[in-house]
């Protein structure tokens, strides 16, 4: 079942809907909860939380209202975190994937890692005399609360607090690092921010390695939502509950023969920086037109086409592409339910 992305009712309005509730009006705002007005949220992302784990494991005893989003195009990380941070689709913000051929290095490279792509540590462009305001020189959703006068608080892991892109998608935020779940739940109970971002990345980190199905994921999601219920029951304030895309499970992997330098995305959305297109019945094309109308609107960013692939290859079912054999076990970036379908709760 291939899934497109809404951009009237999807996680492309969440930030919107994130600044409406907090006064600032917007018109681009999910329908269903449109009118609703708060003094103090606390915004909580579970990177990976699929609707389907939502269903498996979750809804039987979930008496909060929820519903049903769609993800983006490509259901990355990198593109839904900086849609959510910044209220750009991935048309305006031209960030699209963890992979990407930036003209700017003359090379593929890790985006939001800000390194080369086979480069082991974070910010190691910068190294080597890069700027990363060429990639995140961004407006946020935190600065439009902060002209304001509404203050916001963005928690993130420790381990990547300090990072570049941190820095860039938190301006005008007050950045708070933590160093696991017991911890950050503490931090939000003390919190008297307007608005208190957190972004989990957990359970896309248990399904990568053990899968979507796995013993590990159920019971790491319960841990979350246990401490979400938790948070709830303390604090009385309005909790939101969404995600950035989920993720699928995957079977065989197909190699195809193409320089790796040639090669960005993920298996699951293979980006092909070449006129070569391998001849395969186990995926779909889509070409450079065709990538362009999925991306959502507004004003193009200036350096998209460029960085925009020749081809994306989607594998169908849940195969995946790529230049060499790999261990993860789920997987994202494609246009299955798994991956585009994700719960908004409201707790």
């Amino acid at each position: 079942m291939e899934v497109l992305p809404d951009f009237r009712n999807g996680i492309y309005n969440v930030p919107h809907t994130i600044l409406n509730i907090l006064g600032i009006k917007s018109n681009k705002v999910l329908e269903p909860i449109k009118d609703l007005k708060e003094d103090k949220i606390f915004f909580i992302l579970v990177d990976a939380f699929g609707y389907n784990l939502f269903e498996k494991y979750i809804k039987d005893f979930c008496d909060y209202d929820h519903f049903k989003l769609t993800s983006l195009f490509p259901s990355t990380t990198s593109a839904v975190l900086t849609t959510l941070y910044t209220g750009l689709s991935p048309k305006e913000h031209g960030i699209l994937e963890w992979y990407m051929y930036y003209e700017e290095f003359g090379e593929i490279i890790k985006t939001l890692p800000f390194s080369r792509k086979d480069g082991k540590e974070n910010d190691e462009l910068i190294k080597l005399g890069f700027s990363p305001k060429n990639l995140f020189n961004l407006p946020t959703i935190f600065e439009k609360l902060k002209k304001e006068d509404i203050d916001s608080k963005f928690f993130v892991r420790k381990d990547y607090a300090s990072s570049s892109y941190t820095l860039h998608m938190g301006k005008g935020a007050k950045i708070v690092p933590y160093t696991s779940l017991e911890n950050v739940f503490q931090l939000l109970k003390k919190s008297n921010a307007a608005l208190n971002f957190l972004y989990i990345d957990y359970l896309d980190i248990a399904q990568h390695h053990y899968g979507p199905n796995s013993k590990e994921t159920k019971d790491l999601l319960l841990k979350i939502w246990k401490n979400i219920v938790d948070l709830k029951n303390h604090t009385k304030e309005r909790t939101i509950v969404t995600a950035d895309h989920g993720q699928i499970e995957v079977s065989k992997n197909f190699i195809i023969d193409v320089p790796k330098d040639l090669v960005g995305g993920s298996p699951r959305d293979v980006f092909l920086y070449s006129d070569y297109l391998p001849s395969l019945d186990y995926m779909d094309v889509l070409n450079k037109e065709d990538i362009l109308k999925l991306l959502g609107p507004g004003k193009e960013h200036p350096k998209l086409k460029e960085r925009v692939p020749n081809y994306i290859l989607l594998p169908k079912d849940s195969y995946t592409i790529w230049f060499e054999d790999f261990a993860l076990k789920g997987l994202h970036g494609g246009l299955s339910a798994e991956e585009m379908f994700v719960p908004f709760i409201l707790v």
